[in-house]
């Protein structure tokens, strides 16, 4: 009886394992907001569509995606945004750099997969990014991040 108990045990895990839902990095990778042009948007729709093609939605998986919709050097703007950089919690990579070095960025559209659409016209302009297909939060929004699709 005692061994039937242990060996339950051992299996229960693994069941289980699939309700489990992905760690979340609760830093804000937002720094600013983005307003991207039009051809920025529909190369960002363009990207989720193929993801959402190649992957099999989890059922656990975020409501959001966090899409990447085009790169941006910042080096003009970045005493406007310092203030934003130096508080920020994902900035690692500009901060371990000289001020004056360049800041390359990128910008970031949600996607709204219950939706079928993006939240919002703009998107946010983010430093450092999480691994890609974590879940990670900009600004209000837990989103998996799917980089380019």
């Amino acid at each position: 009886m005692k061994s039937l108990y242990i060996m339950l045990l051992c299996l229960c895990p693994p069941l289980i394992g699939g309700a489990v839902v992905d760690k979340v990095d609760n830093r804000n990778f937002a720094i600013d907001t983005y307003y991207p042009n039009r051809n920025e948007i529909h190369a960002a729709q363009r990207r989720v569509q193929r993801y959402c093609q190649n992957n099999w939605r989890a059922p656990s998986a975020p409501q959001y995606l966090a899409v990447y919709t085009t790169g941006a050097f910042l080096g003009s703007i970045v005493q406007d945004l310092y203030p934003k950089l130096i508080n920020s919690e994902t900035t690692g990579s500009f901060l371990s750099h000289s001020y004056n070095s360049e800041v390359n960025a990128s910008c970031i559209m949600i996607y709204d997969t219950v939706a079928n659409r993006f939240v919002s016209n703009s998107g946010y302009v983010s430093v450092d990014l999480p691994p890609r297909g974590s879940v990670a939060r900009w600004d209000v929004y837990i989103a998996r991040y799917i980089g380019r699709g």
